[in-house]
């Protein structure tokens, strides 16, 4: 048997030595060659994701396998970079993968950093573009907290838009304007074009949803300048495509058209099948709406839409491509397939949880066309009872509508004469209907009877949708206070003179408090109007949370509130004012040069007081009260 010397076994041993400290630092060297190598093509996949996304993708896999070689960081940045890509690409399931592989990663950091933010946020757009809004609420809460925590005012920005779209889409509409005005402050203290891009569009939006159509196409021209500085031309398309899309909304569809025909242009296999089915989409409504309908010309821009749906994963694209097909295919007069496309409407909007107002409005647009069609195809009787369920769910959705965000913040008031036009109509439907049920079926004279009867209050049904439709808005918008979203001083004081006479009728309760916004004339002067209306916004949001839903609250004039308590005494008013006053003193406002906002409160119970005025002055004069205190106060008596 062989034996190795003393010797033998220290040359051996520091053989070994050598050769494991050579191949260290080999793969040191390795390490640092590709980390430096990384860093470049992170670098450049940055760029070409803005314009050549299989590029970029091309350029990021080279590192799938080695990424045992980069660092924490790296790891973090490249799942951050693939993320991005692959929502791009609209693989939404797959991004929402690779984000989660990156935050799983992220655990092995000693401190919190901006990769965790933008990977959670990531998350999060996966997750709403998938259609799961809640989880998605709770990804963007996760990050925005990590971004606060790091001070970091573009993520702090993109969380806060990340959020107020979260709220457009689930229509609290007051809660997305604070939250979308926050972020767009933010975003213009930066040099992040890219930001402002993003904060101007979804603002766009919003005012869009509001029908404020000037101001939406203002947000949308400026997010387009700013994608466009920032080399963004897919995220500029983007914002052109809104901008199409406004145009439609207002009947100017040539506009729309060239807008549309400008980003055909300009595409390429980039980009993303979202995108352009929707462009798609939008050509063939165009062409089906213009003046100069085009029903012919608008399916083939559908078949071209819906080329690109085959490869998308959102629900929302597939519930707006059947409701154009069945408009579509009625102006064709290919009825029974018009009718095919309503039942997958349907199909889609059964399997939703809850209906949005906007899925709620699609229902009876397709309720109303159905009954168009069996009109058309002389089934009068199925017609008038399908234009008769369209006016009981009609009349049944505008029933609640008082308590819709969207309407509390509409700015437009509608059909003013309507109230009239409604009662005469509905008297002479009514005529109708008994008409129709006196008839009998015994002979044939009767029979036509029965159908020009069905036929008259079918045309009398139509028009007569139109018209409560128009006069519940009327109705719901003159009672808002269009700044707030509260109610404005007439209602304010109808609902208090009903709950004060109540009261007393009653020998119970009643509380009032009045508020008014400190040194806010300042507040105008120095920082603008525009931030004086987002604190009086703000104001009414934090105070309405504490309401009851008993309790009346609304804009009483200027930057005073007024807040009827029924049912309440004095200690409870106390309490009750001194919650608001704190609530609105803690509240952190992200607005430049602007740290705290607080008001002054005065509060009085009913006692003997043969009035509301009597009342109100009196709580006029405890507020006053407490501004010669100090203001941030609570006064009673």
């Amino acid at each position: 048997m062989l034996r190795l010397s003393q010797k033998n076994i220290q040359s051996l041993l520091l053989s070994m030595s050598i050769f494991l400290c050579l191949n260290s630092l080999l793969i040191s060297a390795q390490e640092g060659n590709e980390q430096v190598l990384f860093d470049r093509v992170a670098e450049q996949v940055t760029q070409l994701k803005k314009s050549n996304i299989a590029e970029a993708l091309t350029q990021l896999t080279s590192f799938e396998k080695k990424l045992n070689l980069l660092s924490i960081e790296q790891n973090l940045k490249y799942f951050k970079l693939l993320s991005e890509v692959q929502i791009e690409q609209n693989q939404y399931t797959a991004a929402k993968d690779t984000a989660n592989k990156g935050l799983t990663i992220a655990r092995k950091l000693s401190s919190p950093s901006l990769f965790i933010t933008e990977l959670l946020y990531l998350k999060g757009f996966a997750f709403e573009s998938l259609g799961d809004l809640n989880q998605a609420t709770k990804e963007y809460k996760k990050g925005l907290e990590v971004a606060e925590s790091l001070h970091n005012k573009v993520n702090i920005a993109a969380g806060l838009i990340n959020l107020g779209t979260i709220s457009y889409l689930k229509e609290d509409f007051k809660r997305a304007l604070i939250l979308l005005n926050d972020a767009y402050n933010i975003a213009s203290q930066t040099d992040n074009d890219a930001l402002k891009g993003r904060a101007n569009s979804v603002l766009g939006i919003l005012y869009s949803h509001l029908q404020q159509d000037e101001q939406s196409m203002g947000y949308y021209q400026q997010s387009y300048l700013h994608f466009k500085k920032a080399g963004m031309l897919l995220a500029a398309h983007n914002s052109l495509n809104n901008m199409a899309t406004t145009h439609i909304s207002n009947n100017n569809y040539l506009n729309a058209i060239n807008v549309l025909k400008t980003i055909i242009a300009e595409s390429n296999n980039e980009t993303a099948n979202d995108r352009m089915f929707v462009v798609y989409l939008n050509m063939a409504w165009a062409h089906l709406k213009q003046e100069q309908s085009n029903p012919e010309e608008a399916y083939k821009y559908l078949l071209k839409a819906k080329g690109y749906l085959l490869l998308s994963e959102k629900k929302g694209n597939h519930l707006q491509f059947f409701i154009d097909e069945a408009y579509i295919l009625f102006a064709l007069e290919r009825f029974d397939e018009a009718l095919i496309s309503i039942n997958n409407v349907n199909a889609i909007l059964d399997k939703l949880n809850e209906m949005s107002k906007l899925n709620t409005k699609n229902y009876l647009n397709m309720i109303d066309l159905k009954g168009s069609i069996y009109h058309k195809q002389g089934k009068f009787k199925k017609a008038f009872d399908t234009q008769s369920q369209l006016i009981k769910l009609t009349n049944k959705e505008y029933e609640n509508e008082d308590n819709s965000s969207i309407t509390q913040v509409r700015l437009k008031l509608e059909a003013e004469q309507a109230d009239k036009e409604n009662k005469l109509l509905y008297n002479q439907q009514l005529l109708y209907e008994e008409s129709l049920k006196e008839a009998s079926l015994n002979n044939e004279k009767q029979r036509v009877y029965l159908l020009f009867g069905a036929l008259v209050a079918l045309a009398f049904a139509w028009v007569l949708v139109r018209l409560i439709q128009s006069q519940k808005r009327l109705t719901i918008v003159s009672n808002i206070d269009a700044l707030t979203g509260v109610a404005n001083r007439r209602s304010l004081m109808n609902k208090s003179q009903e709950a004060f006479e109540a009261a007393k009728i009653k020998n119970h309760q009643l509380s009032l408090l009045m508020i008014d916004a400190d040194h806010f004339k300042k507040v105008n002067d120095t920082l603008g109007h525009s931030v004086g209306d987002q604190v009086l916004a703000k104001i009414a949001f934090i105070s309405s949370k504490i309401m009851r839903k008993s309790d009346i609250f609304g804009r009483y004039g200027g930057e005073e509130f007024l807040i009827c308590l029924p049912n309440t005494n004095f200690k409870s008013a106390m309490n009750i004012a001194e919650r608001i006053r704190v609530s609105i003193y803690e509240h952190a406002w992200q607005i430049s040069d602007l740290n705290k906002v607080s008001v002054s409160i005065g509060v009085v119970s009913l006692t003997d007081e043969k009035n509301l005025i009597t009342l109100v002055k009196k709580a006029d004069e405890q507020l006053y009260q407490a501004k010669s205190l100090g203001r941030n106060k609570v006064c009673g008596e």
